[in-house]
Formats: C-alpha cells, sequence, structure tokens
C-alpha cells in the first residue's frame, strides 16, 4: 500500500524536474552571450572595471544622439489606420493569426534596434555593435558636442571609438580589410596620416610588420600621401584584440583629445594648467603616444620619411 502510494508521487517528481529542466534550458538559450566577430562594426568602448553601467552609459548616449540625428526607431513607418481598415480587422480577427501578427511584430521591434553589445574576451573593452551605415559620423556627432559644452554626458565610458572594419588578426586579412577602407580616404587627395596601434592578449602578430605595411598601402593609394605624427588629416586605428583585428580611421584625432571623453569634458582651458589635469585612467599607450608625437614635430622634412616607420614602430602598448 505504501509502495504504490509512492510511485505517483515519484512520478510527478520526475516530471516537474523534466518540465523544470525544458524551460531552464530554454531561458538559458535565450540569454546566450554574443561575440564580436569579423564583418562586424560599431563602438568601442573602454572603461575602468565597470563594464556593465559601461555599456549601460554607452546605450543612453548612443541613442540619444543617433534619435537626434536619425530619428527615433520606427517612426516613419507608424501610419494611422482608417475607420474602415480598423473595422475590417475587427471583423476578421482570428486568435492563431492575432498571436502570430504578435510575434512578428516582436521579432521586428527586436529587429529595429540599433545597437547591440557583444563580448571582446578582454577586460575593460567593450563593444558596442550597430546596424549605421557609418558608425563614425554618430561618434563625431557626440565628441564635438562634448568639446564645445564640456558638459559631462557618462561617468563609466573613456574612450569611444567607431570602428568601421572588423577582421581577423593576421597579416593577409589586416591589408585585405584595410586596402577597401583606404580607398575611402587615401584614393583622391593627399593627405597626413598616422597609425595608432594598440594590441590587447595577442602576441603573435608584429607591430612593427603591420605599420610598415599599412603606410605603404597608403603610399600606394597616393604617392603624395605623407606620415604626420604630430598632426595628422587622418588618424588609422588599429586594435588587436584577442584574434580579431578592428581597424577605423578617423579625423580630429588629437583636436578631440584621442577620442577621450573625460579627457574633453576636462579640458576647459588650454595650456599648461589643463595637461596637468589628466585623469590617472588615461592609459600608458596616449602617454607613449604623445611623447612619440612631439619627438617627431623636431625633424626636419628630409629624414621625416625615412624616420616614419621607425617612430611609429617605437609607439608602445
Amino acid at each position: 500500500m505504501s509502495t504504490e502510494a509512492k510511485r505517483p508521487r515519484m512520478a510527478d517528481r520526475k516530471g516537474k524536474s523534466e518540465k523544470r529542466n525544458y524551460y531552464a534550458k530554454s531561458f538559458g538559450d535565450s540569454r546566450k552571450k554574443l561575440y564580436l566577430e569579423p564583418g562586424q562594426c560599431g563602438f568601442m568602448v573602454t572603461c575602468n572595471f565597470r563594464e556593465r553601467d559601461c555599456i549601460q552609459d554607452g546605450y543612453r548616449l548612443l541613442n540619444e544622439y543617433a534619435d537626434e540625428l536619425y530619428g527615433k526607431v520606427g517612426e516613419a513607418e507608424k501610419k494611422p489606420a482608417s475607420d474602415e481598415e480598423e473595422k475590417e480587422e475587427e471583423d476578421e480577427v482570428d486568435i492563431s493569426v492575432l498571436v502570430q501578427n504578435e510575434a512578428e511584430a516582436v521579432k521586428k521591434q527586436r529587429a529595429q534596434f540599433r545597437f547591440k553589445s557583444v563580448e571582446t574576451g578582454a577586460k575593460n573593452c567593450c563593444f558596442i555593435t550597430t546596424t549605421l551605415k557609418d558608425p563614425k559620423e554618430l561618434a563625431l556627432k557626440i565628441l564635438r558636442d562634448l568639446n564645445e559644452t564640456k558638459k559631462s554626458k557618462t561617468r563609466n565610458i573613456l574612450r569611444l571609438m567607431p570602428i568601421e572594419v572588423v577582421t581577423r588578426a593576421n597579416l593577409k586579412d589586416i591589408i585585405d580589410a584595410a586596402g577597401a577602407l583606404f580607398d575611402k580616404y587615401f584614393l583622391k587627395e593627399p593627405k597626413t596620416f598616422a597609425i595608432i596601434f594598440n594590441r590587447r592578449f595577442n602576441n603573435d602578430i608584429e607591430r612593427t610588420k603591420v605599420i610598415e605595411e599599412l603606410a605603404g598601402l597608403v603610399s600606394s593609394k597616393n604617392i603624395n600621401n605623407k606620415a604626420n605624427l604630430k598632426n595628422p588629416d587622418l588618424a588609422i586605428i588599429v586594435e588587436v584584440i584577442k584574434g580579431l583585428c578592428l581597424i577605423s580611421v578617423v579625423p580630429e584625432y588629437f583636436q578631440l583629445r584621442k577620442y577621450n571623453l573625460l579627457e574633453i569634458c576636462a579640458q576647459k582651458e588650454e595650456g599648461p594648467s589643463a595637461e596637468k589635469s589628466k585623469p590617472d585612467s588615461e592609459d600608458a599607450t596616449e602617454k607613449s603616444d604623445e611623447k612619440a608625437y612631439q619627438d617627431e614635430g623636431t625633424k626636419s622634412e628630409k629624414t621625416q620619411d625615412k624616420e616614419t616607420k621607425s617612430e611609429e614602430a617605437s609607439i608602445t602598448e
């Protein structure tokens, strides 16, 4: 009698556990992490140990300026329905169709999100992908506005860098991706350029080799393109993170404080006092870059082209 009474209870427990595991599995799949992949574009944002807050600040900041620049998502698609259309919809209401329409609406709403964070695998380095064709346009709007107003709109983001190309971190893929990108900037009018190279968790790729190949590639686009490490027209950003390489070509790199939001808002007045007010959070890379650029200003025009590659290679991580 006692054994028969226990059997259905055990069966019930087994059924409940299977059901609970089923829902736990589906819930886990819905929250699966997304990772940075080749072919993406977006914004690299750096922080100091508060990555979740950094991403939230990034969402808020990017959406605020994107709505101002492009309008809110889905505004143009919303059209008021007429009375006749509403009556026809009410007459043809079906539960299965209604559920399907709601599911499609949810998918469409998710697809309309302009920004989505993905994992980079590097601490204090986040990445937010975007559906925008030109992330640089939005980033420049944010940086220039902060530079004019000097009003800080984030506590956790240090640097906001638009990324145009993500490719694999090997020399062939980097040159192939950079070649197509450089056609937009260096093919027609002659420009001065500087190469900013940083890497995280990757010792396989040679810094000097990459800089030499990219500098030669820029020169091949237009023979009048010259390196200028002090005040370039365009800065070529190369960020290597593990097995991936992030590339972008940006203007006003030093005028906008190397795209450091805290530096832009902190520099309220020019001069020695502003230089001393640099925060401790500034990367060691920025300090070494600045020294290399100051040293380049003392070189003559004849020796500048010969020593460009060695000066760029001297930039430390």
